[in-house]
């Protein structure tokens, strides 16, 4: 499994995505994404978007202060319930862009 997760180590938790993580954000759209308890994955081309380190950086804040199992199921709960731009966890990520 780890080759698929490769990734080269940016800092202790931002990494630039490789394999099957840059297919996937490739395939969905996304730059970047938080995948705790393994770290930060961003797309090589966004690596220097403060604003994307930000936003992603919330994310992890928000998985140490939840623990793994809450973080992942009040995400998935959240977007389902409210959709994707709407869900309380994406807002409090936003709002982190601009600090």
């Amino acid at each position: 499994m780890f080759c698929f997760l490769y990734a080269i180590v940016i800092n202790s938790m931002t990494h630039t995505a490789t394999g099957l993580i840059r297919w996937f954000l490739r395939r969905t759209g996304y730059a970047g994404i938080c995948l705790a308890p393994w770290g930060i994955f961003i797309l090589a081309e966004h690596m220097y978007s403060d604003r994307l380190i930000r936003h992603e950086q919330a994310h992890w804040k928000q998985w140490q202060r939840m623990g793994t199992v809450r973080y992942y199921a009040t995400y998935v709960w959240q977007v389902l319930r409210y959709g994707y731009r709407d869900a309380p966890m994406e807002i409090e990520a936003r709002a982190a862009e601009q600090a």
